[in-house]
């Protein structure tokens, strides 16, 4: 869905199609309403305005099924990086160059190319430093289910924990490669268990953590079974607890089964460069059918993903990937796959 653009009026099959300008990361409201955050700048040279344009991004509301209802935070961000939505529908997002956490009400939208001169937020916190609740280059959030912010203060390789009014809960980790340590961490998901995925850039892995910060274990691996990461991006987890990681140094999307074996990879769908159309595919673990795996010497290479960067699931499992060419690819997952049949003939 999208295109790479700022506009996002332009109606297609009674729809308004969304423009994104860097889709770097997304989050799904408990309605399954969509947010993508564009860390490009929210203008754009077609619509006639001048050079340089104001440093902003934008954070753009679209529908599953590609209905985009509009924009907002066009000029309040210098370098987005992470976006999240509080069970009240408010969304946050994290500026790593402004080291803050701004708040945004999910309707306040702006037709392109409006906004708000005095800024959109409703309030936003945090200060640069290292000391506990200060943020070096905060980048991936996410909730728990207590609408605790988990913070990925990357710079800082660790992760802090907020109230939703920036109030500091805990924090853990440190630099380095050992169990627990960070190399510049990314992404970041809590899923329903309230377990913390965090997608340890600098060390090609995820680590898997207790809701207080213990290490349970980590996805990729260094050996040659399909399975490793290059500076992975961003995770999810399904309701059936398999694991989504963006791949961003391999430009895949590796997905895994809960205890860190490898299901298959993702390598983009799309099916028209210019606009539109949501990839929408099925994914399944049946050997026999595996399209987006199989196929991916075959498609052209404007289908594949670019950079993947965010990555979100919804209530049903549909899987939205951020794409830097400027488009989210959405695939839907099979659950309806069968076991192999196991042969066996006891002696005796």
């Amino acid at each position: 869905m999208g295109r790479n653009s700022a506009v996002h009026n332009l109606r297609v099959n009674q729809k308004s199609v969304g423009g994104f300008t860097h889709p770097y990361a997304i989050s799904v409201a408990p309605d399954d309403m969509l947010f993508v955050l564009s860390r490009g700048n929210g203008y754009s040279n077609e619509m006639g305005h001048t050079s340089p344009p104001p440093p902003a991004g934008r954070v753009s509301k679209t529908t599953i099924d590609e209905d985009h209802l509009g924009d907002f935070a066009r000029a309040d961000f210098i370098w987005p990086s992470g976006i999240a939505v509080a069970s009240d529908g408010y969304v946050y997002c994290s500026d790593e160059y402004r080291q803050t956490i701004g708040v945004y009400h999910p309707d306040r939208l702006f037709p392109f190319p409006e906004f708000d001169p005095g800024g959109e937020s409703v309030r936003e916190w945090g200060e640069h430093g290292s000391k506990p609740g200060q943020f070096d280059g905060p980048t991936g959030i996410d909730f728990d289910s207590q609408d605790n912010l988990h913070v990925v203060d990357s710079r800082n390789n660790r992760i802090q924990v907020f109230t939703t009014d920036g109030g500091l809960v805990r924090g853990w980790g440190g630099s380095g490669e050992a169990p627990g340590q960070f190399k510049r961490p990314w992404g970041i998901h809590v899923d329903k268990e309230n377990c913390v995925f965090v997608a340890d850039w600098g060390n090609d892995r995820v680590q898997k953590f207790t809701p207080d910060g213990q290490y349970l274990m980590a996805f990729g691996s260094t050996i040659e079974d399909g399975g490793d990461l290059y500076r992975p991006a961003d995770v999810a987890v399904d309701s059936d607890g398999d694991v989504y990681i963006t791949d961003w140094g391999n430009r895949r999307v590796q997905i895994y089964e809960p205890n860190g074996d490898i299901i298959t990879a993702l390598y983009g769908d799309a099916d028209d460069p210019r606009m539109s159309g949501a990839a929408m595919h099925i994914l399944t673990r049946d050997p026999e059918n595996q399209p987006a795996f199989n196929r991916v010497m075959h498609m052209p290479e404007f289908g594949r993903f670019g950079r993947p960067t965010g990555i979100a699931l919804t209530r049903d499992d549909h899987i939205a990937v951020c794409d830097t060419r400027g488009r989210v690819q959405v695939y839907k997952k099979d659950n309806e796959y069968m076991e192999p049949e196991v042969n066996f003939q006891i002696d005796g």
